[in-house]
């Protein structure tokens, strides 16, 4: 954010610029600079003619020039004020009060060395210089009239060490010699200068002295005293001294003080505009507040600026800038009660309040008494209170008309920019009410199809969840089941940021106890609570997370099985639309819980059916190859093919020198064992379709771990990763599964030897009901169009040649899972290796 307050202040140059100026040329000069422009301002000085338009300057003695100016009403008079004191240092044209002895002289001195001067401490410096050279042993003071007393501004350097001492709550304002001065038009010369009768301690060294108190506009009263401790009286060469400087000080004082005035009263107006601007961007109460705060501090001295807002019968500080007593912030801080007709009629007239003393409003409030003056402007929401702004001072028991004209400016821009704030607050909630009902259609649409694709009670639940807690604030959601005397937590979602909390659901909630779940069971209608009341049951933890809740009663096919509970965070009134959204959501819930226990009856018929004439399929396809094999005695014309082979070889002899005759052995020798070996295998998927399942908990991680070892052997000499991400543990035959992963981490080391860094992989992955378990490799692969083929009797999509083996492997796989009620499948590319995968009934829920 941006800190700049426009471009700079053409007043200071301006008056720096007239002040210089020995001539009535060098003034039009002067004028005919930007500075005029920049203060929009235009302006013409012309020699006096009687017959010519114009203001006639100077405005005492004879006239000289003629101004013609232009401009807003303010800036013109403040201008001309300047250039009529230029003309009279120029022109010589004098006061009449102004009379001989030493009068004129110095007042000419005085003016002309005071020109320049633009803030009062370098005047009061000049000042003080000149005074003690005209009259040399003289020490000078400046005081400032600042409520009831009289602050010291100034003292000259050769002033007493006691009148130099600081004065921290100034002068008293009742002193005769002080009172005197403010009351006299002139100068006030006292010859015979008694501390004790004029109130004033420190002067016990001085014999005489002289004052002049001067009244700029929007100034506070300002005297220019003068003392002496060596003479008696006042001679009237240094009266005269003293009358033409102090009239000087007094004309120099006011261009200060007008030239002060317009800076401030344009930074104010800066000040206002930026605080507007900053207002009409900000849609937070408390910072448009602090906004406030700031400006009253910019442009006024010394104040302290609060905004309260109400809390019950008693009005907390939500913005504090400025000195505050410690017993007052703490006050403030912790809420306080404000009463009084100050209050009570700033609310009542709807504008601002001034009180010159902070007892009509709240006497006993310790450390209120150190303001001398207060202001109150009511900020009202919809006709109610909604804030204060007050603002203390301590340095006056009453406000200026400026200060009041900027601080009901100020007050009535933080009310507008809170009535804006309610009025945009109003159109966002009906903007959001509009969004949640739009957005609960949309729910409701999706939450139909996700329901539909799902099956498991508390999968449905945890994305009932999900769903409601995506269009309401920050929260959580939990769903419990009765159970025996407790209360069970089935599901949940978000976080219950207490770990006590969630310790405590965690072990169960007592059922009787529990009147927040216990309500929605017995009526069997929701129940809301906009602010959680922790004795509803009896969490102590619950106080500190919880702020709203809603429960509703949650059936299927008609009977109650639990509650589902939605929590915020923070106390809240559910609207009507956020409770028709979760009551939406518990119906639609209600259905898809119905159809999945229907469905779920259905498929299981249907998956024992389907499973016995599976088993019954299997079995007669193994029997039906079985008697094939047993009826042709396979294994005798073996084994005399082996013998005979063997006999021959003996007879032979030596077969170097026949190498044909030798080729043609090995070949007999090798096909009888590979029949052998086809033998072994049907006889092994025989009894794999024949062999009883023996069902019981298996863990995969620790059979995979297993048949690694066992394939050791297998791999020596081979650099082959095998990644086994974690596990299930699942119902089925120990013996056979494990034979089911023999042969498929086996076929996936054989198929991927011809590669240079060969991987394994083995996962599992849970679906609706089952366990799918993958084993990947990155060998050879296969051509997907004859993968129906894999899992046939003898059935091989490698030559035997490149890969050995009988074919038989993966046809057990099929068997052994289908036994299982399971299924297998198998995906892959040429060359980019394959995907063998199994899946098992799951009997957890997911």
């Amino acid at each position: 954010m941006t800190t700049a307050r426009g471009p700079a202040d053409p007043w200071p140059d301006l008056i720096l610029a007239l002040t210089r100026a020995g001539s009535m040329d060098a003034l039009q000069a002067a004028l005919d600079q930007s500075h005029i422009q920049a203060a929009g301002l235009r302006a013409r000085l012309t020699p006096w003619d009687p017959d010519q338009p114009g203001l006639a300057l100077p405005t005492q003695g004879a006239p000289i020039a003629s101004l013609e100016i232009q401009g807003p009403g303010p800036a013109c008079a403040a201008l001309t004020r300047l250039i009529d004191q230029a003309l009279i240092r120029i022109g010589g044209a004098l006061p009449p009060s102004l009379g001989a002895d030493g009068a004129v002289s110095a007042f000419l001195q005085v003016t002309e060395r005071l020109g320049s001067a633009l803030e009062t401490g370098d005047l009061n410096r000049r000042a003080a210089n000149i005074l003690r050279e005209l009259l040399p042993d003289v020490a000078v003071s400046v005081l400032e009239c600042v409520g009831t007393r009289w602050a010291v501004r100034f003292v000259s350097g050769n002033a007493t060490s006691s009148v130099q001492a600081p004065l921290p709550d100034g002068l008293l304002g009742d002193s005769p010699a002080l009172r005197g001065a403010e009351a006299y038009p002139g100068p006030l010369f006292i010859d015979h200068w008694k501390a004790d009768e004029q109130q004033i301690p420190a002067s016990t060294e001085y014999r005489v002295a002289a004052l002049q108190a001067f009244q700029p506009p929007e100034w506070p009263t300002t005297v220019l005293s003068i003392g002496c401790r060596d003479r008696r009286h006042w001679a009237a060469s240094e009266r005269g001294v003293f009358t033409g400087a102090a009239r000087a000080y007094g004309q120099a004082l006011e261009r200060v003080a007008r030239a002060h005035q317009l800076a401030v009263e344009r930074a104010t107006l800066l000040a206002l505009v930026d605080f507007k601007e900053r207002a009409a961007h900000s849609r937070n109460v408390t910072d448009i507040a602090g906004q406030a705060a700031q400006v009253l501090r910019d442009t006024f001295d010394r104040v302290t600026v609060a905004y309260l807002v109400p809390q019950g019968d008693t009005w907390r500080a939500e913005v504090t800038q400025g000195e505050l007593p410690a017993r007052l912030a703490q006050h403030l801080r912790a809420g306080i009660a404000l009463t009084g007709d100050g209050l009570n009629a700033a609310f009542a007239q709807g504008e601002a309040h001034f009180v010159p003393n902070v007892g009509a409003v709240a006497t006993d409030i310790a450390g209120a008494d150190a303001f001398g003056a207060i202001a109150l402007y009511p900020v009202m929401d919809q006709g109610h209170p909604a804030g204060v702004l007050v603002m203390g001072t301590r340095r006056a028991p009453d406000w200026t008309d400026r200060e009041r004209s900027v601080f009901r400016a100020v007050g009535r821009s933080l009310a507008q920019a809170v009535e804006r704030d309610t009025r945009e607050r109003r159109l966002a909630s009906q903007h959001t009410e509009l969004q949640v009902q739009a957005r609960s259609l949309q729910a409701f649409a999706q939450l139909s199809r996700d329901l539909g694709a799902q099956e498991d009670r508390y999968a449905l639940i945890r994305r009932a969840q999900e769903i409601t807690l995506g269009l309401l604030p920050a929260g959580f959601a939990v769903y419990y089941e009765p159970e025996g005397p407790l209360w069970r937590l089935r599901a949940q979602v978000g976080s219950l940021r207490d770990p006590d909390l969630q310790a405590a659901v965690d072990r169960g909630l007592p059922f009787e106890e529990t009147r927040n779940l216990l309500i929605p069971w017995q009526s069997g209608q929701p129940y809301y609570q906009d602010t959680y009341d922790p004795t509803t049951d009896r969490l102590e933890s619950a106080a500190r997370v919880v702020g709203a809740t809603a429960t509703v009663p949650l059936r299927q096919s008609g009977e109650l099985i639990g509650v589902f509970a939605v929590a915020q965070y923070q106390a809240r009134a559910w609207t009507t639309s956020e409770r028709a959204l979760i009551e939406g959501v518990t119906r639609s819930l209600q259905l898809a819980l119905d159809r999945v226990a229907s469905v779920t009856e259905l498929r299981r018929t249907s998956q024992e059916t389907a499973r016995s004439n599976a088993a019954l399929q299997a079995a007669n396809e193994e029997l039906e190859a079985f008697a094939y094999s047993v009826s042709h005695d396979l294994r005798a014309p073996v084994r005399h093919i082996a013998g005979f082979t063997d006999l021959l070889r003996r007879a032979l002899g030596d077969l170097s020198t026949q190498p044909k005759a030798e080729r043609y052995l090995n070949i007999i020798t090798e096909s009888a064992g590979q029949m052998n070996a086809l033998i072994d295998a049907m006889l092994a998927l025989s009894r794999v379709t024949r062999q009883e399942l023996n069902l019981r908990e298996v863990d995969l991680n620790a059979l995979v771990g297993s048949v690694q070892v066992s394939l050791a052997p297998e791999l020596e000499g081979r650099d082959v990763t095998l990644r086994v991400a974690p596990l299930p543990t699942v119902q089925a035959d120990a013996a056979l599964l494990r034979q089911v992963m023999t042969n498929l981490l086996s076929n996936a080391m054989k198929y991927s030897a011809p590669r240079a860094a060969p991987l394994i992989e083995v996962w599992a992955d849970a679906l609706p009901g089952e366990w799918r378990v993958s084993v990947r490799d990155n060998g050879v692969g296969f051509d997907p169009a004859y993968a129906h083929k894999l899992f046939g009797v003898f059935q091989r999509l490698h030559r035997a040649e490149e890969f050995g083996g009988t074919g038989v492997g993966l046809a057990n796989v099929r068997r052994i899972i289908q036994r299982h009620g399971g299924q297998v499948h198998a995906e892959s590319q040429p060359d980019r290796g394959a995907t063998f995968s199994f899946t098992l009934p799951r009997t957890d829920p997911l």
